[in-house]
């Protein structure tokens, strides 16, 4: 099972960006990035949103 974690980490590196990176335009810690990567925890959806309003959502349905 593909945890959202691991789409977020995919969706990163297809814009080229390391975590310090992604994590600052999105408004949230390296640190939580990192957990919400290895599926430690789950992004609130006010990260989701983040992620949407900077244009970095893709079909990742692959």
């Amino acid at each position: 099972m593909i945890n959202i974690g691991s789409n977020i980490r995919r969706l990163r590196k297809l814009n080229n960006m390391n975590q310090v990176e992604f994590s600052g335009r999105i408004g949230i810690s390296q640190g939580n990035l990192s957990e919400i990567e290895q599926g430690n925890c789950n992004p609130s959806f006010d990260t989701l949103l983040a992620i949407k309003k900077q244009n970095l959502i893709v079909i990742l349905m692959i």
